[in-house]
């Protein structure tokens, strides 16, 4: 098997042991085997060996064009993609052609390629197109290029490629901290008002849904127009809890009627109708809103608060802080949980170079984490959380999330509408969320077969 592999001394091996804390690099203390050669390029594949290969070039689809990664790489903040092309061009001497379509087009554009026979090697894999792209035939199993990508390194996310299965095979590599959710509060607002911080909750073991929604209350003052959370990442595709089972076979069966996804469904349906949210937050500016000072809280991902806070170095303004999710009490959760934004790396079903698909993803992921871990354990966000929030991120991170896959299945938003289950995140409408999702059950379960017809399940 041949594998990229990191030559390493003694000595740097356990530095980057204690730098990634068990991020898992996939770093082996081997050198070359026959059949590799040196990766060059960048100072990120230093001691990196890729397989060699007849087929050096390879097309990749991507929502941003080259130019914009060659515009933000830095010294200080290298770009993982940007550096992988370089590596990738000056070690193999072929060409990364970035294909760019719009992130809503990417079905569009494969399916056009699929029937022309002419599609990209490389494509975005995750819970959006989970698992209508693996069912459809679109990607194809990255098991059968185990030369070329090693799927036993310890550096893949094992917890989240394992839900990303279809008929027991891998579709997705993906070998990065999920794209998680935590709550961002103005610590100057409360430290104003007097109040509790999400995070002085959490050190005291009362950060519970009960006690968000009571905080949220708090912090409202809607004749001032100020609102205790704001922002559009509570919807129904973000719940914490899977709204789709999926077998080992294939087979897709509703899973709302669970007496967990009731809870959460209950709790969320509480607090969009406390009076305490935002409801004119539909628009593209709720973040900008946000870190203006208007409102107490709102739900973020480690990149967003990452991107906000480059922006308020330069700006200036109130002082932001980070905090968990707070715990589903309803459902006993002694963790916090939060839907997770899984977007990894696929062959295409009819990609023309799929050796140097998986050989490129891998040293995509080798850089990528390297870049990580060479800011520490939280790798870019723990640059700017202070003792108090890494260590609770670093709690929270424990879980592996357990994904939703309803923007996976296309239909689903619409039929969630025509059952009348909107009610629960529109405080204006009223209903029973239990009685709501016991109707809405039979609607999925029929449409899930219909899905499963289709592609010949």
């Amino acid at each position: 098997m041949k594998k990229i592999i990191c030559l390493l001394t003694v000595l740097a091996m356990v530095f980057s042991l204690a730098a990634c804390g068990g991020s898992g690099s996939g770093d082996k203390n081997d050198g070359p085997k026959d059949g590799e050669i040196a990766a060059t390029g960048s100072k990120w594949v230093e001691g990196l060996y890729v397989p060699e290969l007849e087929n050096t070039n390879i097309r990749w689809l991507r929502s941003s064009a080259r130019e914009y990664h060659q515009s933000i790489d830095t010294e200080e903040i290298p770009d993982a993609y940007y550096q992988s092309w370089l590596a990738w061009e000056a070690t193999y001497g072929g060409k990364v052609t970035v294909e760019v379509t719009g992130w809503d087009d990417f079905t569009t554009y494969l399916t056009t390629g699929a029937a022309s026979g002419d599609m990209p090697d490389i494509v975005y894999g995750g819970t959006t197109w989970f698992p209508k792209w693996p069912a459809a035939g679109l990607v194809q199993p990255l098991d059968d290029y185990a030369d070329y990508i090693d799927l036993s390194d310890e550096m893949w996310n094992k917890g989240v490629m394992d839900q990303l299965k279809w008929g027991g095979k891998n579709y997705i590599a993906y070998a990065q901290v999920p794209e998680l959710f935590y709550i961002c509060y103005n610590q100057t607002k409360f430290d104003l008002a007097g109040e509790k911080t999400p995070l002085e909750h959490w050190k005291d073991g009362t950060w519970t849904w009960t006690q968000f929604i009571k905080t949220a209350k708090n912090m409202t003052d809607v004749k001032a127009n100020e609102y205790g959370c704001t922002g559009w990442n509570l919807g129904v595709n973000k719940a914490p809890y899977s709204l789709i089972n999926i077998s080992a076979d294939g087979t897709l069966t509703s899973n709302v009627t669970n007496t967990k996804v009731k809870n959460y469904f209950q709790s969320l349906y509480d607090f969009t109708h406390s009076g305490a949210q935002r409801t004119d937050n539909s628009s593209s500016n709720y973040m900008s809103t946000f870190f203006a000072g208007q409102d107490a809280m709102i739900h973020v991902s480690q990149e967003e608060y990452i991107r906000t806070q480059k922006m308020l170095k330069i700006t200036g303004g109130d002082e932001f802080r980070i905090a968990p999710n707070p715990l589903i009490d309803s459902n006993g959760e002694t963790q916090s949980k939060m839907a997770s934004n899984i977007y990894g790396y696929s062959i295409s079903s009819q990609a023309k170079n799929p050796e140097g698909a998986a050989v490129l993803i891998d040293l995509y992921y080798k850089i990528h984490n390297k870049i990580e871990d060479s800011n520490g354990e939280l790798g870019s966000f723990g640059v700017y959380l202070n003792d108090e929030e890494k260590a609770a991120v670093k709690q929270a991170n424990e879980a592996t999330p357990e994904l939703n896959f309803t923007i996976g299945i296309s239909n689903f938003s619409a039929l969630w509408a025509e059952s009348k289950c909107d009610f629960i995140t529109d405080p204006a409408k009223e209903g029973s969320v239990s009685s709501a999702l016991d109707g809405f059950d039979s609607v999925l379960n029929a449409e899930l077969k219909e899905v499963m017809k289709a592609v010949g399940q």
